[in-house]
């Protein structure tokens, strides 16, 4: 049988469901099925039944906010038991240990893991950091084909000599996110944050701001559950459709992260058209004229801007309007995510017909 006529066998590591990391490896099983008819097997640290895939599931060790010791130690399992070489192609968001003698590894990364460690905020972070970046470097030598996602990751990945890396992409599913005409949920100027309470993501930082701007401001507070105070809604958990409404019923969505690769947020907010300031150690060169950024290393840099956004509202609008037409031109999910699965199936059977 000539390699042009494989159908291979596709292993992707989702871990768990929420995140940007988690929706671009289901966003990729999702396309490996819609355009090439291969049902992918999902390595996982918890089922869904309502995901119309395989999955083989691995008891996690450490706690939920250690995802990244849990993947690793998962996949070397999985490894050292032999179920990776039942497949041909093998892929992940992030290094991890999915390479076999026999399997094709892809690697999708978005991230400058030197500035993540740069960024982290404390000493027993650091070193859980430094471990993982260690891993993770390792990994993606071994790997077939790297797909990299930002000029940045490039950069990452030629200053420690990974090499096969092609151009990828992040994407936003525009049928879902778009601009609503939603009434607002107050009168004073509302913000969003959307993320999880993690030191890196300095929802701390973004709470007390808000604390000391009570009179003028109102947060609310997606991925986070907890008793509402003062000014300061937590909405938990929400679906897609829930989400949209919130970028679209407050006057602006804020990312204080110390660090992030390429957040689905900012792709999620400009979608709707929604006015975003970020931290400047949040947002990807190619993304940053359309944002307000910040400090957050600086003290009272963000409660300045939050206060500089509200008085300058009409630049703000301005911006989220030219970031809605370069997101909606430039991100769109279907097409990303067919551009990749393609180059993914060509480089694989290259190798195949003549490796």
């Amino acid at each position: 049988m000539r390699a042009r006529n494989i159908k291979p066998k596709v292993f992707i590591w989702q871990g768990r469901w929420r995140g940007g990391a988690e929706k671009i490896t289901q966003g990729v099983a999702e396309a490996f099925k819609k355009y090439y008819g291969i049902s992918p097997t999902l390595g996982v640290l918890e089922k869904r039944k309502d995901v119309d895939f395989r999955q083989i599931l691995v008891k996690e060790l450490f706690p939920e906010k250690l995802i990244g010791y849990n993947a690793f130690l998962a996949t070397w399992y999985l490894n050292k038991k032999g179920v990776l070489d039942r497949f041909d192609i093998a892929f992940s968001h992030g290094g991890l240990f999915l390479k076999t003698k026999n399997n094709f590894y892809v690697c999708h990364e978005a991230s400058d893991l030197d500035h993540l460690l740069k960024r982290t905020p404390s000493l027993i972070s650091k070193l859980a950091t430094l471990s993982v970046k260690r891993w993770r470097i390792t990994s993606m030598k071994k790997a077939d084909l790297i797909m990299s996602s930002t000029v940045e990751c490039d950069k990452f990945l030629e200053r420690h000599g990974i090499k096969n890396h092609t151009r990828s992409g992040s994407f936003v599913d525009k049928g879902i996110f778009k601009p609503a005409d939603i009434p607002s949920p107050s009168e004073k100027f509302n913000v969003l944050f959307v993320g999880r309470k993690d030191p890196i993501k300095n929802f701390e930082g973004l709470r007390k701001a808000c604390w000391e701007l009570k009179d003028k401001v109102n947060l609310y507070v997606a991925g986070i559950a907890n008793e509402s105070e003062a000014n300061v809604s937590y909405l938990g958990e929400l679906t897609e459709n829930e989400l949209v409404e919130w970028y679209n019923r407050c006057d602006l969505f804020i990312l204080p992260s110390f660090w992030e690769g390429f957040p689905f947020v900012l792709l999620e907010g400009l979608a709707c058209r929604t006015p975003i300031l970020a931290s400047k150690y949040a947002v990807p060169e190619i993304l940053k004229e359309f944002t307000a950024t910040f400090d957050p290393c600086k003290k009272n840099e963000l409660k300045e801007k939050i206060l500089w956004s509200i008085d300058n509202y009409d630049e703000m609008l301005n911006m989220a309007r030219k970031g809605y037409k370069f997101v909606i031109k430039n991100y769109d999910k279907e097409k990303v995510l067919k551009e990749e699965t393609d180059t993914i199936i060509k480089v694989f059977l290259n190798a195949a017909e003549y490796g």
